[in-house]
């Protein structure tokens, strides 16, 4: 599909006639970066412009935090990431803010700060991270002969590239030798090993986000250093089309995300930003392709796991809670794809998801008065692609959603309404999916925009998180979520080890989770059986068969500490109520992993339930609204 759209010397020629504008204007347009009339500017350029200022009265070596050779070496020596990838955000997130307010204000206040921020980029040793490199047994230095292009690395490339874009003119003015130190590393760092690949760069294969990700970013590269080099432009934008090409074709054709709803921004947004660069910069050759169900699918599947308020369906390595999501990007997909449920989802995203009539734009650096990882691109998608917020509530909802392929399934009491009630999803899928948490059968449950029963989602990246002992994590296996463990037995991560059978009813969906356990379980069915009522009771059933005496043990993740009474489990507005099974324990579980409270605060709670069946047997959970 895109790998053939046009032959090499035909893009080049469509390159040679390109004079390449930004997808922005530039800081020196002050018509635009002046135009009155977008609540969101009015809103959201005071608070650029606070942040800024906080940020600039402070010592240069705050705003650009030294990168510590040990804290690099951290990775290799103890596994953590976060010490050294914090600094080197910071630095970049600092950059693109002051860029913003030089581009909002327009009196070269922070001018000095932006050359400052490129001075300090070029002065890195390597712009991937630590957990991306090439390394020599217990050595923590990143090779020298193996430079690579990772996530982040053409992240930095694309941010140069804004950089350039937005105030090239001011830059010049200050040092024009500058931006030609800017241009030479962006293509030595970022370029040049994608072309020559001493190490095959594996995101080129399309096999997960990395490839739409880093080739969006790579071509933004591109086309801002390499305009004048046509021939070499098309060569290397060919090979990151035949990537995305990769990427898309591995897409189900629902649309949906199997790395979750917090890797969609960098999955299929990418993907969609890679080709709004090479249509745009080859005449409207790829606008065939906004037209495709796969490709509006793709888009929608973000509002389609969208459960209430800042919640989303908790999938993979997926965050809970995120009430900041690029409202511009989204709209721009949107308004690509010809999605009204999408359009919609991006007007509600612009105002956080908060109830209509209440609050208003949030505040994107609200988060404990700091940010981490604030992207220049992303900002300005933000600023020049918002939505119109008439745009609200333009969508109806849905009270059941099903997505075939990811096997996600989604119902909701009151579709239509502001009082949500009761929200129930579960998952089936297989334990070799992208970010897999060996969780076949895994359900949430929220009501009137609490949550009740939570997938707690992913802790902290570690060196280990992604090697072989990943599972060794206790809320990357099954034990850290609401799916059970037979005679002992958890899910085994693997493709063979997946849903079985699956049937849709009137009111929910029965799933076999059994093909998920290795034989050794005991058990040869288990049907899950998810159901919500009209009046908003919800209940999980698990009839198991196998062989002899089968232990069960539940656990049942909570956000809120469970109160027990005579009536029943009360958690967050419901009462549980057991059938077949029984409580065994209550545990409380503090924590200390940064990611996760970002969405669940300081603690959780974990109830753990037990029994045992004879050969086969029925387990039922009911959760009733407390009137």
């Amino acid at each position: 599909m895109l790998k053939n759209f046009m032959t090499q010397d035909a893009l080049a020629g469509v390159f040679r006639k390109q004079q390449f504008p930004f997808r922005f204007p530039p800081a020196a347009n002050r018509a635009a970066w002046s135009r009155e009339g977008s609540r969101f500017r009015e809103v959201s350029f005071p608070l650029y412009l606070k942040k800024a200022e906080e940020i600039l009265g402070k010592d240069y070596a705050e705003i650009y935090p030294i990168l510590k050779a040990g804290e690099f070496f951290s990775y290799v020596r103890t596994g953590n990431r976060r010490i050294f990838e914090t600094s080197y955000f910071t630095r970049r997130s600092h950059l693109a803010l002051f860029c913003l307010a030089e581009a909002m204000e327009y009196r070269r206040r922070f001018l000095p700060a932006v050359v400052e921020g490129i001075w300090q980029l070029l002065s890195e040793p390597v712009w991937y991270l630590p957990a991306h490199g090439y390394y020599r047994e217990n050595d923590p230095m990143p090779r020298f002969d193996l430079p690579r292009t990772d996530l982040f690395c053409a992240e930095t490339g694309a941010t140069l590239a804004c950089v350039v874009r937005l105030l090239e003119k001011e830059l010049t003015a200050e040092s024009a030798e500058l931006l030609t130190w800017v241009r030479e590393f962006c293509i030595e760092r970022v370029i040049v090993p994608v072309e020559e690949e001493r190490v095959h760069e594996w995101w080129l294969d399309g096999l997960n986000n990395w490839g739409p990700w880093c080739a969006s970013n790579v071509a933004l590269t591109a086309f801002t250093f390499l305009r004048d080099q046509p021939e070499r432009l098309a060569r290397l934008i060919l090979k990151l089309a035949e990537c995305c090409d990769s990427f898309y074709n591995r897409y189900a054709a629902d649309g949906g995300c199997d790395e979750g709803p917090g890797y969609f921004m960098v999955a299929g947004i990418r993907l969609m930003l890679f080709l709004d660069l090479l249509n745009t910069y080859t005449g409207g050759s790829c606008n065939w392709f906004y037209t495709q169900e796969k490709f509006r699918n793709i888009g929608d599947y973000i509002a389609k796991v969208h459960l209430t308020g800042p919640w989303f369906a908790c999938m993979a390595d997926s965050v809970a809670k995120f009430d900041r999501l690029n409202a511009g990007l989204l709209n721009h997909f949107a308004e690509l794809s010809g999605s009204a449920r999408l359009k919609s989802f991006a007007a509600e995203a612009a105002f956080g998801f908060q109830p209509r009539g209440t609050g208003g734009i949030p505040d994107r650096f609200s988060e404990k008065g700091t940010f981490l990882h604030l992207v220049l691109l992303d900002e300005l998608a933000q600023i020049f692609w918002a939505p119109d917020p008439a745009a609200r509530g333009s969508f109806p909802g849905e009270g059941r959603t099903v997505l075939p392929d990811l096997q996600f399934y989604l119902f909701r009491q009151n579709p239509e309404k502001e009082e949500p009630g009761s929200i129930l999803c579960i998952k089936g899928g297989h334990n070799n999916e992208n970010h897999n948490h060996n969780d076949v059968g895994e359900f949430e449950l929220f009501f009137d925009g609490k949550p009740v029963i939570i997938d707690c989602g992913a802790t902290d990246y570690t060196k280990f998180t992604f090697s072989e002992r990943r599972y060794e994590n206790r809320f990357l296996n099954s034990s850290g979520h609401n799916v059970p463990a037979f005679n002992g037995v958890l899910q085994a991560p693997g493709a063979e080890f997946a849903a079985g059978h699956r049937e849709l009813l009137a009111d929910g969906v029965a799933i076999d989770i059994a093909g998920a356990y290795p034989k050794e379980c005991g058990v040869t069915s288990c049907v899950r059986r998810a159901v919500l009522t009209a009046e908003g009771v919800v209940s999980i059933e698990d009839t198991v068969s196998g062989k002899g005496t089968i232990s069960v043990e539940l656990p049942l993740y909570c956000a809120v500490k469970p109160e027990l009474t005579p009536a029943g489990i009360e958690i967050s507005g419901m009462r549980l109520k057991l059938r077949g099974i029984e409580l065994e324990r209550l545990e409380e579980i503090p924590l200390e992993d940064v990611r996760m409270k970002l969405s669940w605060g300081d603690r959780l709670w974990c109830i753990h339930l037990q029994t045992t069946i004879e050969k086969s047997g029925t387990c039922r959970l009911e959760f009733q609204p407390v009137s």
